[in-house]
């Protein structure tokens, strides 16, 4: 189903090709066509893309095999483990060459258990099998198998009934799920394939909890002998008995180690990060690093001091199944790969925790990715039934422009799509009501899933549903299995709702580290995704600061570079520079939250600072203050506005005088930028406590950025791409006007006790307030257009924005209160029903005009009716022609159901008088 030609699901870049790509009925006739075609002798021509087995080898296991590998220096030997218990050594060559028997396969473990009288006795009397997850090997003829039996030992050279029995770590007696052998001296220049005895003292394991020892296999006695050291992340302690680890895996070279479990997310570690040398430990490092802890902790039974992690990886969910194996991946391990629920593989960046590969691999959940140790090959496997091959390449469709500037230049075509909180504004808050124990945790409107991928009513916490939509299927035809990066957003959103919604609901957490730390690793991500859309610069540190890369502007004429600066449809602009969710950005910034979290990519340079600098800070992007920032002001005010949302008076600011001057002119409206940085500075004077007013500000101005960017695309009949930054403007206007946990976003918790008493509904009169009405306005104008040509949506918001404006456009000097605005509040401003009027007649405006458009008549008529009384006497000529275009279609509308009433029946109708229609239409406006 996959083909690498050009434009084909297998090679869609992220950024910069169509999404949904479906091959032409030319080219799947062609591979019909080649699929029954035989070559010459008769051989079959194979499709392009299909990967075809060399043989099918019969294991003789009678469960899932959880893992397969070669037998070092051994050629066509291969070891299986599986979920029978059974470990089995097979024979491809002989199977190839059809020699020998049926059989082969031999057996090397067999499960066993201890009766009541202590005896061992075979498995084929032994019905509930004790499984083997996967196993190690020493050298090529020794190993070591995981299993629910403990961390067990086997010789190759050895049948079953002769195998050292119980398990060789009395800590690991019970179960042990991943283990990894670890060897000192790899780095000092052991060549590949050389064995030696030292390759048996060391080995990594771990089972059910969240520790992973390193055990000495010299030492006899008690567990406690044998530990070297303990690894634990420090999100875990406490929580042994609610996550176990699923996967361990070493880098390559041997210092550090990586974790990943279930029920949570991804740790690396540092192997002996005090070593004397970069190279590795030596044997003297590992003896002193013990007796160090012996010392510190003086009990010999529990001596080693648990090692904090260095960093975390995340984002994924791991909790359907038990074997999710994590890896490193590339030259020089800067990649993490790992599978997950949603079936998607997912590749981390080391350095940064992004993600820089998202792959739909499984139709249900991918269990791991395998990479290929030099070249740039995957495989991927999970619950499905076949394993998938992958090579990262670049683009190979010439039509294709991947560069910076050819993302760039997609996402301005880019169709748009409606997020949750334009499409279902109110309503989706109540739907999904979510409330965290931690006060200072929020969770944004931006942050609730797409309605049907909701996860609520499922089992497993919240996430089965996804389990079992994917393993049972909804889709029709194939399912797509190709490059998912354009959906990585949405299923984060999904992954941290889950988590949230079972923390608030009481259930086990899928990520059981927090959400704290989930929160901020996912809107790392989030933005890494937005900075490689755009082409923009990306700092894992304070990642919500979005730049333009300077090598780009710098190519361009200085012409070009001063437009790049006056307008918001060039590269770099200030629109683009703004996060595409609130939640990614304002919990993070020290001016807009009390007190911020620790955003970015965290490492632990405390404890491995010296660690750190060997191996990350050379290689770590610099952290570059922005000279300009995105809390920008317009150019039409001399100063910053200052917006007081507390404020019942209205302010200066005349926002539809602006509007009507940007238009007016002709003239794109420039944005100034301040040089002090509002908001983003670290200079001495911005060090200054959180000021709720300044925040309210940054609000202010961001909107107004987007606003003005989507009126400048429209301008330019970009109406796609004003959509795209109009729905963004409303998403920041959400966390003014719904209802949500605020968490350290304190200066909305106000705000969020006086919308709580009125019902859901904004009471005072402020310039964001009509700015967000405006804003719905032109999105509702955006729908209309042929390139969109969303009817529904347009009537949706400008209903939306009728209703938001009951309470001020009701009666002269009064707001309506209460949360059935049956309560009066006088001494308000004239000017602000008159405000309220004039947005209500522009938003019945386009209710009519988007009724018209549907053949809705009457209604039409009766919205543009009321849009000229809400006017006053100076109704608008565009609203004039409009009502008369509806009273036309609604007379010919009924002379046409009267001929067919009359073709039908036979008989005469009384026809109406001529002016009958008239007048009920006139009766119909005055009522209203």
């Amino acid at each position: 189903s996959l083909s690498p030609l050009p434009g084909g699901p297998s090679t869609v870049t992220p950024f910069s090709s169509h999404a949904n790509w479906k091959p032409s009925s030319e080219l799947v006739s062609s591979w019909k066509e080649r699929a029954g075609i035989l070559g010459s002798g008769g051989r079959r021509i194979d499709l392009p893309g299909i990967v075809h087995p060399l043989l099918t080898l019969s294991t003789n296991h009678r469960g899932n095999i959880f893992h397969v590998s070669p037998v070092p220096l051994r050629p066509g030997k291969v070891v299986s483990c599986a979920a029978d218990g059974y470990l089995m050594l097979s024979d491809v060559e002989r199977r190839a060459s059809g020699i020998g028997d049926f059989s082969f396969s031999s057996v090397i473990l067999s499960p066993e258990y201890q009766n009541e009288i202590g005896e061992s006795e075979s498995a084929l009397h032994y019905r509930h099998s004790l499984m083997c997850f996967s196993h190690e090997f020493i050298n090529s003829n020794v190993g070591l198998v995981c299993s629910e039996r403990g961390l067990l030992h086997f010789d190759l050279r050895l049948p079953a009934r002769s195998q050292h029995r119980g398990s060789v770590v009395e800590e690991m007696s019970r179960t042990c799920k991943a283990c990894k052998v670890w060897n000192a001296y790899d780095v000092n220049g052991r060549q590949d394939g050389e064995e030696a005895e030292l390759e048996s003292s060391y080995v990594f394991a771990g089972g059910s909890g969240c520790d992973v020892v390193l055990y000495d296999l010299r030492m006899t006695g008690d567990f406690s002998c044998q530990e070297v050291q303990r690894f634990r992340p420090r999100p875990l302690r406490g929580k042994s008995n609610s996550v176990s680890v699923s996967g361990i895996d070493l880098s390559k070279d041997k210092r550090e180690l990586l974790i990943s479990y279930e029920n949570d997310q991804i740790y690396t570690f540092p192997i002996f990060p005090n070593a004397s040398s970069a190279a590795g430990p030596s044997l003297s490092d590992i003896n002193a690093a013990t007796a160090h802890d012996m010392e510190e902790d003086g009990e010999s039974s529990n001596r080693h001091r648990p090692v904090p992690e260095l960093a975390a990886y995340g984002g994924h969910l791991n909790r359907l199944t038990f074997l999710k194996m994590a890896k490193y991946a590339g030259p020089r391990d800067e990649y993490i790969c790992t599978g997950s629920d949603s079936g998607h593989a997912w590749i981390y960046e080391k350095k940064t925790g992004s993600v820089v590969s998202f792959l739909k691999a499984d139709n249900s959940t991918c269990n791991g990715i395998v990479p290929h140790p030099t070249l740039p090959y995957f495989i991927t496997y999970g619950i499905d039934s076949t394993a998938k091959l992958w090579r990262a390449s670049n683009p190979v469709d010439d039509n294709v422009d991947d560069t910076d500037l050819g993302r760039f230049a997609y996402s301005q075509k880019r169709k748009y799509q409606k997020s949750m909180i334009v499409d279902q504004w109110k309503s989706a808050m109540r739907r999904k009501a979510i409330d965290l124990d931690d006060e200072d945790l929020s969770y944004f409107p931006d942050e609730i899933p797409e309605a049907e991928e909701d996860t609520e009513e499922s089992f497993f916490g919240g996430i089965g549903l996804l389990f079992v939509r994917a393993r049972f299927g909804t889709m029709q035809g194939v399912p797509y299995i190709g490059n998912d990066m354009k959906k990585l957003p949405l299923t984060l959103t999904q992954n941290y709702a889950a988590c949230a919604r079972a923390c608030s609901s009481g259930d086990d957490e899928p990520v059981r580290s927090g959400l704290l730390g989930l929160k901020r690793r996912v809107s790392l991500i989030k933005l890494r995704h937005h900075a490689d859309a755009l082409g923009l610069a990306f700092d894992c540190g304070m990642p919500w600061i979005l730049k333009h890369k300077e090598h780009l502007l710098l190519k361009r004429s200085r012409e070009e570079r001063n437009a790049t600066r006056k307008t918001n449809l060039s590269y770099g602009s200030l629109a683009d520079l703004i996060p595409n969710n609130p939640s990614s950005w304002l919990p993070f910034d020290k001016y807009l939250s009390n007190p911020p979290q620790v955003g970015g990519m965290v490492f632990n340079k405390h404890d491995y600072e010296k660690f750190y600098r060997e191996r990350y800070a050379d290689e770590s992007i610099i952290s570059v203050g922005r000279s300009k920032s995105v809390n920008v002001i317009s150019q039409v005010s001399s100063t910053p506005t200052k917006l007081d949302i507390s404020s019942v008076a209205p302010a200066d600011v005349d926002i539809d005088a602006m509007e009507e001057k940007a238009h007016g002119s002709g003239e794109s409206s420039t944005i100034a930028v301040k040089e002090e940085e509002v908001g983003m500075s670290t200079s001495d004077k911005d060090l200054e406590s959180y000021i709720s007013d300044r925040a309210w500000d940054i609000l202010y101005q961001t909107v107004t950025v987007l606003k003005e960017a989507g009126n400048e695309a429209v301008r330019s009949s970009l109406y796609s791409l004003a959509a795209r930054r109009y729905d963004k403007a409303i998403n920041y206007c959400s966390i003014a006007y719904l209802e949500f946990q605020v968490g350290n976003c304190a200066f909305l918790a106000e705000h969020q006790i006086v919308i709580s008493g009125n019902g859901g509904y904004e009471c005072r009169w402020s310039p964001l307030f009509k700015l967000l009405i405006q804003v719905r306005l032109n999105l509702s104008m955006c729908f209309m257009k042929e390139e969109m040509n969303d009817v529904k949506s347009a009537i949706s918001q400008a209903t939306t924005s009728i209703k938001e404006l009951k309470p001020f456009s009701t009666e002269k000097g009064v707001v309506l209160t209460g949360k059935r605005l049956d309560r009066r509040r006088g001494d308000e401003p004239e000017s602000t029903y008159l405000e309220a009027k004039s947005l209500e007649a522009k938003a019945l405006f386009r209710l009519g005009s988007a009724q018209l458009s549907l053949g809705d008549y009457d209604d039409a008529v009766k919205s543009l009716y009321r849009s000229i009384k809400a006017s006053g006497d100076n109704p608008d000529k565009a609203v004039l022609r409009k009502l008369n275009e509806a009273r036309r279609g609604s007379q010919e509308k009924k002379e046409s159901q009267k001929r067919k009433f009359k073709f039908m029946f036979g008989s005469s109708i009384n026809e109406n008088d001529d002016n009958e229609t008239l007048e009920e239409e006139s009766k119909v406006g005055d009522d209203n």
